[in-house]
């Protein structure tokens, strides 16, 4: 009984760490259409065409950014600044609970066909 309820338990703590993970919204395919850099700081923001996602309530919903040095900001960058100059589709993801200078944190962009 007691190697079932530490089993039960351990199942727990792993769902229980995995559930930041799921802590994200995706927006449909469209092109990038802005990208912003500067404000005197690393970092960069994006603007779509597609309807904009503001799952966390950020006070300034203008774009979707990242700064350095969140992980992934260099792959971001790069993915964004491929979409632009070829027109490809991309698909925004931004977290579900936080902002970075008032707008929402990106933390994926996929390339769609």
């Amino acid at each position: 009984m007691e190697i079932t309820v530490k089993r039960i338990l351990g199942a727990l703590a792993l769902i229980l760490l995995a559930a930041p993970a799921g802590a994200q919204t995706m927006s449909g395919p469209g092109k990038v259409t802005l990208l912003r850099t500067g404000w005197n700081a690393d970092s960069f923001a994006i603007e779509t065409s597609t309807q904009f996602i503001n799952p966390a309530s950020c006070a300034t919903p203008d774009g979707y950014i990242s700064t350095k040095p969140a992980p992934g900001y260099e792959t971001y960058y790069d993915t964004a600044k491929l979409a632009f100059q070829t027109n490809t589709n991309v698909v925004v993801v931004v977290d579900n609970t936080a902002c970075v200078s008032g707008r929402p944190k990106l933390i994926g962009i996929n390339l769609t066909h």
